[in-house]
């Protein structure tokens, strides 16, 4: 599991696109796992958030997707915090697209009607580590709001 997790996550030397990308989608893929896990029930709706993210944003298949967030769930349950994740993220995103992942966390905690108080506390820690403002913090959360309720 070891190595799974040093080829997801260290530098290769290759350095490759492909490979970057590839830590990138994991990295996002953990975190929402992160938020879905936070309240103790994964719901269909919210692994439907996450796989779409995967496919829609990282140009992946419906079985890449789908095996990536069996990774992710895997991951999360050996995982001591998210840092390691988040160092990812912080390294290879600019402020736009660390403020999309943050929307994309506030999707996952309301796809199942409503968020829960411990989704909004890992949210919020999530985006202090990435240094997203405040303002579009709330920005990103009154966005994902109001797409759930349509």
């Amino acid at each position: 599991m070891l190595k799974t997790l040093q080829s997801l996550f260290l530098p290769d030397a290759s350095g490759t696109q492909a490979t970057r990308e590839t830590r990138v989608d994991a990295a996002v893929a953990i975190l929402l796992m992160e938020v879905a896990r936070a309240d103790f029930d994964v719901a269909d709706e919210e692994l439907d958030v996450i796989r779409r993210t995967l496919v829609d944003d990282f140009a992946m298949t419906a079985d890449d997707a789908d095996a990536l967030v069996r990774h992710a769930a895997a991951e999360v349950d050996d995982s001591t915090g998210f840092f390691p994740f988040v160092r990812v993220l912080n390294e290879q995103l600019d402020p736009e697209r660390k403020c999309q992942v943050v929307e994309t966390l506030w999707q996952v905690a309301y796809a199942d009607a409503g968020k829960h108080h411990l989704e909004e506390s890992i949210i919020r820690q999530i985006s202090d580590l990435l240094y997203v403002p405040h303002s579009e913090f709330i920005r990103a959360r009154m966005r994902a709001e109001e797409a759930s309720a349509d």
